[in-house]
């Protein structure tokens, strides 16, 4: 009997039933029961798993696992996109080979991971610009997660905010000056009326002029 069950033992398959008797049949259902009871164990933190990678995977930002030696671990689908990566290909490889970016470089070097960096997306144009931040989170054992961000669009209306800014400035300060010449005027110099009205009817034009701005 125990040859037959050592022999199930190294199997562990609990779908197999064995013909023992006594004390080796009780040895045998206890064993099958905890086996069983591993399996379970087993598919629920499988299934759990499962199911963290693929709400990762449904992120709209990037996701890189790295080991101690900064080796990739696993990445999304965001990510990979986002930094020119195949999601199967590059695991185990080390991300500093493989995102070339003279910024990342220094930020992976300085262990200062504070704050992100941007850096050009791999499909960036002087046509189609394309800006990644990216930020690393230290985690466990001197593992890294680091998250991807395509953050184009922000670095977009940051733009257009700081031209439509000087924009109007520039606008401003025409009307504004002529604003101050004539008050200046009007305040040390006699005018007659009629020169006086024409001034005030300039000053509410460019008065207007700087509203409709």
């Amino acid at each position: 009997a125990l040859p037959i069950l050592l022999d199930w033992l190294n199997k562990a398959d609990t779908k197999e039933s064995l013909s023992l008797t006594g004390v080796w049949e009780e040895i045998f259902e206890r064993s099958r029961k905890n086996f069983k009871k591993i399996e379970k164990q087993k598919l629920s933190s499988d299934t759990r798993l499962a199911n963290f990678l693929a709400a990762i995977q449904a992120s709209p930002n990037g996701v890189v696992l790295l080991d101690d030696a900064g080796r990739i671990e696993w990445i999304n689908l965001t990510a990979a996109n986002q930094l020119g990566m195949d999601p199967q290909r590059d695991i185990g490889q080390y991300v500093q080979n493989l995102v070339r970016s003279p910024a990342f470089t220094a930020y992976l070097t300085s262990a200062d991971f504070s704050a992100e960096i941007q850096i050009n997306g791999v499909s960036a144009r002087p046509s189609q610009p394309s800006r990644i931040s990216i930020q690393i989170h230290p985690y466990g054992s001197r593992r890294k997660l680091m998250l991807t961000r395509d953050v184009t669009a922000v670095e977009l209306a940051e733009a257009m905010r700081r031209d439509f800014v000087a924009n109007v400035s520039h606008e401003i300060r025409t009307p504004l000056t002529v604003l101050s010449g004539f008050v200046e005027t009007l305040q040390t110099l006699p005018i007659e009326e009629p020169e006086r009205k024409i001034y005030l009817d300039m000053m509410s034009q460019q008065a207007l002029r700087m509203q409709t701005l």
